[in-house]
């Protein structure tokens, strides 16, 4: 198996987390909890994910999951091996957390400092725990947008309901500055200290955390995989690996439930993971990935993408191998007796 983690979703926790801005973007169906967030920017969000979760006022494409309160709360079980594989996962969402903040701060210090290439190079970087724990994140709604929305659900990239990452990716990109970025950088980490004291009272539900390795896969096939996500910096894929890396997290804590109580679709969702991961290896350059510049790019950036670094057949390939892995891991939850 790959690398590392992701997904929960659920979870009432009186969060009074002041942010702006609307949903972030992963798992259409681990997080559809608070759909009435409040603390949202002046217009509306989107986000990073073509899910729709709505955290904003005006309505957006949130990367939010769709797992109700009412559906997580099924999730009680006696099972010794999936509440080990809970407590493991709680661990491992706090360990990430802290991973965000650290990275995101060697990121906004590049910005505040006026180091374009540095804050540049520190930006993917910056969003892979954060994509590794996407679900659960996005449960804290008012964070989830102000930091992960995309420009779409907004009046344009100058609407200043529009912060967080990608705000932050359209200027250093778009612009190729970091003029007026600071108060940007500012925001992202009060943002991200939110998010961590939010986390902090989160309790993450079994059903939850079985069901958010299915919704994660889901989230890349319909919107990483598209582009559309870093769509300023083409650095899709490492979001897209980060996410992938994060549902395999879930499956290895629940590997020992897993062997028990269904080993032949353990063996598919391992095989799965493997052949998904080859594609991926396929696509590495360095530390991270070439960027993702696709044929016929619905998001054209000549100056980044002067030619194709991934292939419509590649694409395809990988489509199907997300299919097929999403269909075994929307399995789980039943195979464990949490649905």
């Amino acid at each position: 198996m790959r690398r590392s983690p992701l997904i929960v979703l659920l979870v009432a926790a009186p969060l009074a987390l002041a942010a702006a801005g609307c949903g972030g973007d992963d798992g259409a169906d681990v997080r559809a909890i608070g759909t009435d967030a409040s603390a949202s920017g002046a217009s509306g969000s989107s986000a990073s994910g073509s899910s729709a979760s709505g955290s904003s006022a005006s309505g957006s494409s949130a990367s939010g999951t769709g797992l109700s309160l009412d559906d997580t709360q099924t999730a009680a079980t006696g099972d010794a091996l999936v509440q080990a594989a809970v407590a493991e996962y709680q661990d491992y969402v706090t360990e990430q957390t802290d991973q965000i903040i650290a990275r995101t701060t060697v990121f906004t210090d590049a910005v505040r400092a006026g180091r374009l290439a540095a804050a540049k190079a520190a930006y993917a970087p910056s969003r892979e725990p954060w994509e590794r724990i996407e679900p659960i994140a996005g449960l804290i709604e008012a964070t989830d947008g102000a930091v992960d929305s995309r420009v779409d659900d907004f009046a344009g990239p100058g609407d200043p309901g529009f912060t967080g990452w990608h705000r932050l990716e359209y200027i250093l990109w778009e612009r190729n500055t970091t003029a007026g970025a600071a108060r940007f950088a500012n925001r992202l980490d009060r943002d991200l200290a939110a998010l961590k004291a939010g986390i902090a009272d989160l309790e993450i539900p079994a059903a939850a955390m079985a069901l958010g390795a299915s919704e994660l896969i889901q989230e890349v096939s319909e919107g990483k995989i598209t582009g559309e996500e870093d769509r300023y910096s083409k650095t899709d894929l490492w979001d897209f690996a980060a996410n992938v890396e994060g549902a395999e997290q879930i499956i290895e804590l629940l590997e020992p439930a897993l062997e028990k109580a269904d080993p032949e679709l353990l063996a598919r969702i391992e095989a799965g993971f493997d052949d998904l991961d080859a594609s991926l290896e396929a696509l590495e350059k360095g530390d991270g990935y070439v960027l993702f510049c696709q044929e016929n790019d619905a998001y054209p950036a000549p100056d980044l993408c002067p030619e194709t670094t991934v292939t419509q057949a590649q694409i395809d390939t990988m489509k199907g191998q997300l299919a097929g892995l999403s269909e075994d891991l929307a399995l789980v939850p039943g195979v464990l007796g949490l649905s």
